[in-house]
């Protein structure tokens, strides 16, 4: 559907429904309203949301995923199991791959499954857990990216940056029940989540 589709692109580039909001000139409700199928963009608006989204109007309307952007990175990562991600691991040509959908990562990158928050105070996020991440340690995080943190020699949580109301950057974990900000002394980023695919192919 639609509305689906509109979310699960905008999750996956890492925008808030305030951004979108933004490039359009009206508001997150409006945004929401999509997304929820509540009302639909007009064919203007739908042009704008697929360059936006790094699709095409005719993936937003139909879901055939030919259709999508020719400028999406055909190049496949190797999936990395969540648990060896803090080990040392070699490529090897027999692992399985994966191929990104909505974004071009860097020959850098790796797929891997998100096996939820490891803390007890765990609730569903925007990314559901299960999900095939791909994940890019050559770039650089920004505001609102969503990154894969190491905070202990054997703990990897997914975290976000946010603003503070005095504009200072921090890093909040995604999938928390309560708000939880990681402090700067006890983490290092591991890579960027590019994007997120609720059912990815590995091959």
């Amino acid at each position: 559907m639609l509305f689906e589709r509109l979310k699960n692109l905008r999750l996956a580039k890492g925008l808030t429904l305030q951004q979108v909001g933004d490039v359009f000139g009206i508001s997150k409700a409006s945004i929401s309203s999509w997304e929820s199928g509540r009302s639909h963009p007009d064919h203007k608006k739908l042009e704008k949301l697929a360059e936006l989204l790094g699709t095409t109007v005719q993936f937003l309307v139909a879901g055939n995923v030919d259709h999508i952007n020719v400028t999406t990175s055909p190049n496949k990562v190797p999936f990395i199991e969540w648990a060896s991600i803090l080990g040392k691991f070699d490529v090897l040509k027999s692992v399985p791959l994966v191929t990104p959908l909505h974004s071009s990562p860097s020959n850098k990158a790796f797929a891997t499954r998100y096996a939820s928050s490891q803390s007890f105070k765990w609730q569903f996020g925007p990314i559901p857990s299960g999900s095939i991440l791909i994940v890019d340690p050559s770039e650089v995080a920004g505001p609102t990216d969503t990154v894969i943190v190491q905070i202990s020699k054997k703990e990897i949580e997914l975290a976000r940056f946010t603003s503070t109301p005095e504009n200072k950057s921090i890093l909040i974990k995604e999938n928390a029940a309560e708000f939880q900000q990681i402090s700067a002394k006890n983490y290092k980023v591991i890579g960027v989540v590019l994007e997120w695919q609720i059912s990815a192919k590995l091959k």
